[in-house]
């Protein structure tokens, strides 16, 4: 007599155990060999419970054993192997006795509780209810954006977002098919979105307003479409003149105070013989150059916006970064002041620092750089777009072609999440562009060239697009500047549009001189202060 040491245990749909027939086993030649090998070597125990079940376990899942499972086990139930078991076993491997015999032993087993066999209902897989879709809600600009407004400005951006629920006031929705465009009050096509899906329940995007032909009113058009229903809903907008979010980029306004003649930017000596870029904070009331022999920014507090006739002793901060910057070229700021960028010609770098204190440079700390020479060799300046989106570097690429160089940042103002997507190369015959900078609603852009000793301005029709130049360089307005001091670096506009700050490096001194535009960022109206 023999214990049994293992459990079988096997899955058997009780809507489909037939009775114990003749054929309890479909044919012999079914069973495979290996099945009747280990009934023998278990009946002569050479292997244990546990592989003998394991056949059996396979002939009855596979349907090859039909076995009629009792409704109730015998309440006196052994925990023994009667020996007749074994030799039933033995002999079906010899094919001495008839399967109905071998499979009559194991109905004994499982009727006793020797062997265990787990029955399953089958149980339906649940069918999902198709709930019919019959409305969803969409909403544009609602009170869960907060930079969305009713209005934009020319060269300034236009940002909207649409929300999607499963009814009014719900829950977000995702999967909406979305399609949005602009179209003016008379009907008229300014811009299609094209087709989208939301993610999240939410879609957002923005357009910069191009030009004055989008002035007045406006209309943002939106149809959604959710299993079959299609809506659309309409938003209006108004368009103003060229003012906006481009004044936060270059500061307040400068007044009769900045009418002053040159300026030596290193009346010691001892500041910067090299500068090489200027920039002033968006009050006007701190001015900042950077250099290449110091390799460091000088800070210069005015008593007041663009007030540079008396400067005072810089603060200085010494530049740090990825191996160092050695020749510092170019230097821009984000609006707030707490983002600080400087380019670097001998490196082909852009250089990140973070600011502690807006617009204070003894806060500065280092905090990323982005190469940029694969597309330029000698960076010379720097300028970002209103929204912070698109980066220009200008420069020479060190083969004697002057070019910008454009890179969009999926982060505004964070250099890393940048990556080059365009470049605009003039014909010019200098080989020495310097600063650059963009009147307010990014449609005109200004190159100071050192070769030429001038000024260049560049008309945009598409706003921050330098492949949209409708002028060339041929026909390009241009504003000498041979009677300043020489060797022009870098420029910069007041908010204004009608104070012009030229940074030039002669032998000596080192100086920042004044134009005066009588209309706006036109440079044929541009007169010298002396």
């Amino acid at each position: 007599m023999y214990k049994i040491l293992s459990i079988l245990s096997v899955l058997i749909i009780i809507s489909t155990v037939p009775i114990v027939s003749a054929e309890v086993i479909r044919g012999e030649s079914t069973v495979p060999d290996w099945v009747k090998n280990t009934a023998g070597w278990w009946a002569s125990e050479q292997i244990p419970d546990s592989a003998f079940l394991q056949g059996i376990q396979y002939l009855i899942k596979e349907g090859i054993m039909i076995i009629e499972i009792p409704t109730e086990i015998d309440s006196e139930a052994m925990e023994e192997v009667p020996g007749w078991v074994k030799n039933t076993a033995g002999w079906w491997a010899e094919d001495k006795i008839h399967d109905i015999t071998f499979v009559s032993g194991i109905e004994y087993l499982i009727g006793k509780g020797i062997i265990v066999v787990e029955q399953e209902v089958e149980v339906e897989e649940p069918v999902e209810e198709v709930v019919e879709i019959k409305d969803f809600y969409m909403e544009i600009n609602g009170g869960n954006c907060s930079y969305c407004v009713n209005w934009a400005y020319v060269g300034d951006e236009y940002k909207f977002q649409i929300e999607t629920y499963d009814e009014q006031h719900g829950k977000y929705i995702d999967g909406v098919e979305i399609t949005a465009k602009i179209i003016s009050k008379g009907g008229e096509l300014r811009y299609h979105f094209g087709e989208v899906t939301t993610d999240d329940g939410i879609y957002k995007n923005g357009i910069i307003i191009p030009s004055m032909d989008w002035y007045a009113g406006n209309i943002l058009s939106v149809t959604g479409e959710y299993y079959g229903v299609e809506k659309t809903i309409e938003k209006e907008f108004e368009v103003f003149r060229n003012q906006g979010s481009a004044l936060r980029s270059y500061g307040a306004g400068a007044g009769d105070c900045a009418l002053v003649g040159p300026v030596d930017v290193n009346p010691s000596a001892a500041d910067e013989n090299q500068p090489h870029g200027v920039a002033f904070s968006s009050s006007g009331e701190t001015m900042f150059v950077i250099g290449s022999q110091r390799d460091k920014v000088l800070e210069y507090e005015l008593d007041a916006a663009y007030c540079i006739a008396t400067l005072s002793t810089p603060i200085k901060y010494e530049l740090t970064g990825d191996g160092g910057i050695g020749t510092p070229t170019g230097i821009a700021f984000d609006p707030s002041g707490t983002k600080m960028f400087i380019t670097d010609k001998n490196q082909d770098d852009v250089f990140q620092f973070d600011l502690n204190v807006p617009w204070k440079v003894s806060s500065a700390s280092y905090s990323a750089t982005f190469t940029v020479t694969n597309q330029e060799k000698v960076p010379t300046g720097i300028v970002f777009d209103s929204s912070g989106t698109k980066m220009f570097i200008v420069g020479s690429d060190g083969s004697n072609k002057s070019e910008v160089n454009v890179y969009e940042l999926t982060e505004p103002y964070i250099i890393t999440s940048a990556s080059h997507i365009a470049v605009y190369t003039m014909s010019i015959t200098s080989t020495a562009p310097q600063g650059m900078a963009f009147d307010l609603s990014g449609t005109k852009m200004f190159i100071a060239d050192s070769g030429t000793e001038s000024i260049r301005e560049y008309a945009l029709n598409v706003p921050y697009i330098t492949s949209s130049n409708s002028t060339g360089d041929n026909n390009t307005p241009s504003l000498s500047i041979t009677g300043i001091n020489g060797d022009v670096r870098d420029i910069w506009f007041d908010a204004s549009g009608t104070k012009l700050f030229v940074l030039s490096r002669g032998s000596s001194p080192q100086e920042v001189t004044v134009y005066e535009l009588t209309v706006p960022f036109l440079l044929s109206s541009a007169k010298i202060v002396s």
